[in-house]
Parts: C-alpha cells; structure tokens; sequence
C-alpha cells in the first residue's frame, strides 16, 4: 500500500476540481508544487510511523534496534562488525557500479543472533542445538562431535556399548577414510591433553566443534578443459587445473536434525563418493541420481555431467582415481570421475557436447564466479548514450561482438552464461572510449586470450576523457597488454589467471606478467594518466611504470608468479624491476616482492616480500606485514616491527630493573628472532587450490589478529574470522554445559 502512494506524487492535487487546476496551470503550477511538497512530508511520517510498527519485531526492526530487542530478553551482544567503512574507498572511487552499497554481505547475523534466542534456552546443551548455534554465529558449517562416544569401553552390563569395542573396521575402506576427521566411527584411547587444533580430542568433557569456513562456489553448464591430445581426459575447471570437487552445503538443518557430510561446504571423500555409486541399483535398472551426483545441482546434489545438454544418468558414472593422467585408456561405456582431483574421462560411447556443472571451494567470493555481485554491475548513467549488447554462446560469440564497429563513447557486452570464450584479437580502443566487458549477475564466464595475451591499443583523450575498459566478473586466461595510451583498466570480481595458465599437460603453456604496460619511448611517455583498479580481484605479475598514475588493490591478491608452478618474483614494479607506480592499497595480499614511486596508503595488508619505495616523505603503512628490511613511508602498528619494538622495550625494562648490562648486538639479535617465527603462513600459495592465499591456522596471532579492528591482515580481512570465533566462544560460555571442554577445529 506504502508503495502504491508513494508513487502519486500528486495524489492531492487531482482531488481539487477541474477549474482549480486549470487555473493553477496558468499560475505556473504553484498551488501543485505546494500540494507535492505537502504530500512528500506525508508519505514520508506515513513511511516513519509504518517502521516504527515494524521496529517492534526482530524480523523487520532496523539494525540499530536489535540490541535494544536483544536487551529486554537478556541476549548478551557480540561483536558487531560494520564493513561500511571497508566499502568506503570502492564506493567513493567506482561511482558508475549499480550499488547502493558495495560493503559485502556480513557473516555475523546479529539479527538471526537475537531471534533465535529463545529457541536455543529451550534446547539449552543439546548437540543439535549447539550445533546450530554454531552456525548461526559464525555463517560457516559446523558438525558437533561428542568425543567420549569415540572412546574405547569397558563394557557393562547395565550399560552397553557394542560400537565402543576399540577394533577398527579395516573391511570397509569408507570407515578408514573417516579415521581422525569430522566424520570418525572408530574408537580411540583416551587422550588428557588440553583439547586444541590436533590434539587433546578424545576425553570425556570434549566437545569438538568441527568448523569449515571454505565457500562452495559453483559453476553451471561450463566446458570441462580437454588435457593433452585426447578429448575424452579433462577437468571439471575449465582452467584445466586439478580442482577437487566440493559439496555446497546446506540446507540448514532444523529441529533435532544434525549435520551430515552433505550439509557442510566441504571436499567430496572419495571413499565417499564410491560408496555412493556403489549403493545405486544394478543394471538393468538405471538411476539418474544419487547422494552426491544428479542434475538439481546445490540443492540435492554436488556436481553433474552432461552429454548435448542431458543428464548421463548416475547408473554410468564410476569413482575413479586417476592419478595418473596417462596411466589409463579411455573407458567403452562408464564416466570415471576423480572428485579429489576434479578429472573426469569421457567413454567412447559418449560422442556428443560434454559441459559439467559442479561446486569449487574457497575462501570469498573473489576473483570471479557464479555468486551475487549485482552491486558491483556498470551501469549506464541516465541519459547517457550507451549501447549496451548480450552475449552468450561461448566460442567465438564475444570476439564478434568486439570487432563489430562501436558506434557510442560506452560500449557494455554483457556475458549471460558460464561459457568459454576465445579473444585472438586486439581490443583498439577509440579517443575517449568507455568499454566494459561484465558477467551477468550470478554467471562467471571464462575468456581464454589465444597466444597466451593480447594488446589494448589506441586510446588517448577526447574532452579530457581517457579511454578505458572496465572487466567484470570474468576468469581470463592469459595476459593484458596496454600499448595504448589509456586512462583506466578496472578489474571488479575478476580474476587474471597467475602465470597466464594453469593447465595441464599442455604444450609451450604461455607464460609471463598478468599485465604488462608500456611506458612509451623516451619524449613520448603515454598512459601517464593510467590508473589501474583492482577490486575483489586475484592478479598474477603487474608490470606498469612509475609514469603512470596509480595502481589501487582493494580486497585482492597479487601473485608475483610469471610461469605456473615457479617462485614469486616481483608482484608489481616496472618491466624492468627497478620501479614501480604509486599505489594505493587496502586488504590485499601481495606475494613476491613489490616496488613503487610511492605508497599513498597500505592499509591492512601482507607483503610477502621485500618492499621498496622511492619517496618515502608522504604516505602511510598501517596495520600490515611486510619484510624488516622493506624502505616506505612511515609505519602504524606493523608487524613484525611492531613485536621487535614490543620486545625491546621489555628486554631494556628488564635490564633496568634487575641491573644486569646488555650485550652487544642484542637488538639485531631479537629482531632476527623475532623476524624467524612472526611470518605469514598460508594453507596453499598454489593458484587454483581452495586454500589459496588463506592464513593457516600456524599462522602466528600477531598476523591472523593484526587488522584494525582484531581481524586478519591480508585479502581476507572482510571476512572477519577472528571476531567470528570469538563470537562463537561468547556464546559456548552461554550455552555450552557445565564441565565441559569445547575445541574449534578448522577442516579448511
């Protein structure tokens, strides 16, 4: 009803009679200027008075309200997290991007938080309702176990325990596969160590939460990648990398209702998936789906295969491991499916289109894929002269669309599915040209550049505006060459792959910087007004001159890498290694070393490697990691400056207090002390795998806690993770019983 006012602007003003407003026309419309700004005041008390009803209810209040309704039932307040000001600098920066916000979506459901309250009082120690609150708290998947039903017993008579018999099932593969993760059946001896990460576990008062915080993104009807000479080896990704294949979790379960295997964003085992197809009826009988196979993908189902758009029904796929690839001959009638690496080998008797649809895990919604990210979609500014073009079809549909004639200053190709496209042209650019290249909202295309890069040519001014092109939502296989003079290159939610490939068994693979740009000759310096912007975005090398006018990384990683497989070398500098430009950079994880003119601001971030800077007057690192030896501007709570700082203060106060004189050198000693164990350390620094550039749980706290506001430093920070366990420890306090010992245990 509120909706259907607010649009009569002028509702008032028809209800005076006819002559009235024929009048009043003649008057230059006055009395119905008043009469609209009158009733604006009114739609606007209407709107006011409707949401204070609607403040009376956690489901509909205002998020400023829900600590007061979390107050009157006595629900002790967590750790608010507020990513407006993370989304402060993209917003401030992309004007053009759909909005309104572009903060992404908080883990932390303070609303979910207070409302189930209640429900969880009335069920207060149950496992199925810490389980839930778990996930509730956190956002990720969690699995309770109760370790003292995993101990070995001494049986009683008045109380049996037939399945605590200490002996392990060493029949059944799937139960060995189990053995010391989420999911354990055997029975263990009993363990007094303090519960923590990897020990401690099976004791009477344990209580394990199991917790994975791994993302399960999918991919929807995409080409599997053809590996070496034969078309019937590929990989679920389209990259042809081995990528184990994930289930994507959910639906949250209800009422008494626990968490299984496939309720949680986790790795398919593949002793899980054998047993799975090994239960499916015998032929003749044919059945299309399974547990974890089957064409309602995310819903009831992890991954599927395809022939011409149809289903090859669950009865003829096989698990399969294949490792290695050429240790097999092709299959006559059965899909082989190796979910720890993602392969699939396609029978002979299968000669039609093959497309896969399937779940990948990571950390955030980074780099590209089928996600919601519709905040973040160019769009065309009111009255602007922009022509605006679908695409679809995969192959050579995008390449068309690009060397048809541009007749408009904004041209936006909009990709509608998750196809593989070939470019093996040059994108020319005229003076003045906005050209955005996007995904459609929920799609994640993938644009193979053929000879492994190409060029962005032309460009220039026209009325002071530099041509530019704007990437969206894409995975790009290959590198960008800007030998043109543009203003902006801007990758949003897109991924330029590290090492330009990553595929396998291929041959003279491409290789080099994920974007070179050319500084022009000496006297004739071009892309001095060049900004290149990263958001939510992974890169391999950036090669770009100190002429130019910034880089920005917001929420992105850089990986230093030229080839696959080789070390880092410079994550940014100069073609020639010796410079690089001025940079302006937030949450953002940088491996290899890294060189700039200048270094406005980095803010909450990690450099691997060596950091140099050339003017150092102006600028500001806060919050960050990077080398001792690294030259920049001045440092703000800076690891592992910050420690060694920390530490010296105390050794000379100690010095003094006792009296006892300090060696010489002592301080070069301590910091190279500290320097050997307060380093970053990664799950994975291999492009591809779902741990790729996430903190490992080794990581030292001084990094994992080391952002602003407790959170992790580097690509992740939006995440939050730190403030979520805490999070979840305020309320095991709560809620958890008395005597009982709780361990968070991360599976990814």
């Amino acid at each position: 009803m509120t909706d259907i006012v607010t649009r009569q602007p002028d509702r008032l003003f028809r209800l005076l009679p006819a002559l009235y407003q024929i009048a009043d026309a003649a008057e230059n419309n006055a009395l119905r200027a008043l009469l609209g700004l009158i009733t604006s005041e009114a739609d606007a008390l209407r709107a006011n008075t409707q949401q204070l009803w609607d403040d009376f209810f956690i489901e509909t209040c205002q998020p400023w309200v829900i600590p007061y309704i979390g107050e009157l039932i006595a629900n002790v307040p967590l750790h608010d997290l507020d990513l407006a000001s993370a989304a402060a600098t993209a917003e401030a920066t992309f004007t053009d991007l759909a909005g309104p916000g572009l903060a992404p979506a908080s883990e932390v459901r303070l609303r979910a938080d207070v409302a189930q309250t209640i429900y969880y009082r009335r069920r207060k120690g149950t496992p199925s309702m810490l389980e839930k609150l778990a996930q509730d708290v956190t956002g990720w998947g969690a699995h309770l176990v109760e370790f003292f039903t995993l101990l070995d017993w001494n049986q009683n008579l008045e109380h049996v325990r037939p399945a605590c018999h200490g002996t392990p099932e060493l029949r059944r593969v799937d139960a060995g596969d189990r053995a010391g993760g989420a999911w354990d059946t055997a029975t263990h001896t009993v363990d007094v160590r303090e519960i923590g990460m990897t020990e401690g576990w099976y004791n009477i008062p344990n209580i394990g939460f199991f917790l994975f915080r791994l993302t399960a993104l999918r991919l929807t009807r995409c080409t599997p990648r053809k590996i070496g000479a034969d078309d019937w080896r590929r990989t679920f990704s389209p990259l042809g990398q081995n990528c184990a294949l994930f289930t994507p979790g959910g639906p949250e379960v209800a009422g008494e209702q626990r968490t299984t295997e496939l309720t949680v964003p986790a790795p398919i085992r593949p002793a899980a998936f054998f047993e799975d197809v090994r239960s499916l009826p015998l032929p003749p009988l044919i059945t299309q789906a399974s547990a974890y196979y089957g064409d309602d993908i995310g819903n009831t189902s992890s991954f599927a295969v395809y022939e011409d758009g149809a289903l090859i029904p669950a009865s003829d796929v096989r698990c399969a491991n294949l490792e290695p690839w050429l240790g097999f001959a092709q299959p006559a009638d059965k899909v082989l499916v190796d979910v720890a690496r993602g392969r699939v080998m396609v029978p002979s008797s299968r000669k039609g289109v093959i497309t896969v649809s399937w779940f990948h895990g990571f950390s955030a919604r980074m780099g590209g894929g089928e996600y919601e990210r519709g905040n973040w979609l160019v769009v065309p500014a009111p009255g602007a002269a922009v022509h605006s073009q679908a695409v679809s079809g995969g192959d050579k549909a995008l390449a068309t669309a690009l060397a048809a004639p541009r007749a408009t200053s904004e041209t936006i190709f909009e990709i509608c599915d998750s196809a593989t496209y070939h470019l093996n042209a040059d994108i020319n650019l005229a003076p003045g040209e906005r050209l955005i290249i996007q995904a459609a909202d929920e799609h994640c295309p993938l644009v193979i550049l053929d000879g492994g890069s190409i060029a962005l040519t032309g460009g220039g001014a026209l009325a002071d505006e530099m041509a530019g092109l704007t990437l969206g939502g894409l995975i790009v296989e290959g590198g960008l060459r800007v030998e043109g003079d543009l203003g902006l290159l801007r990758l949003l939610h897109t991924t330029l792959v590290p090492g330009r490939s990553v595929e396998q068994l291929a041959t003279l693979p491409p290789t080099g910087p994920s974007v070179v740009v050319s500084p022009g000759l000496a006297g004739a310096l071009i892309n001095t007004r060049l900004e290149l912007q990263f958001a939510f975005s992974i890169t391999g090398a950036l090669r770009m001159p100190a002429h130019a006018a910034k880089l920005m990384l917001l929420d992105s990683i850089v990986d230093g890498i030229e080839q696959d497989g080789a070390a880092a070398g410079a994550a940014v500098s100069d073609a020639a290694g010796t410079g690089g430009p001025p940079a302006h950079i937030e949450r953002s994880t940088l491996i290899g070393t890294a060189r700039f003119l200048k270094l406005e601001l980095a803010s909450e971030s990690i450099f691997t490697d060596v950091v140099e800077v050339d003017e150092r007057q102006q600028g500001c690192v806060r919050f960050s990691w990077l080398p001792w030896t690294s030259r920049t501007p001045q440092q703000y709570r800076c690891q592992p400056a910050l420690e060694i700082a920390r530490q010296t203060t105390q050794r000379k106060e100690e010095a003094a207090r006792t009296g006892v004189a300090l060696a010489s050198g002592w301080e070069a000693l301590l910091a190279d002390a500290v320097n050997a164990w307060l380093k970053p350390a990664f799950t994975s620094v291999q492009y591809g795998a779902p741990g790729f550039a996430q903190l490992g749980y080794t990581c030292p706290k001084e990094i994992r806690t080391g952002a602003q506001d407790g959170s992790e430093m580097g690509a992740f920070c939006v995440l939050k993770q730190p403030l979520l366990e805490s999070n979840l420890r305020i309320r095991l306090d709560e809620y958890l019983p008395v005597g009982l010992s709780a361990g968070l245990i991360y599976m990814n």
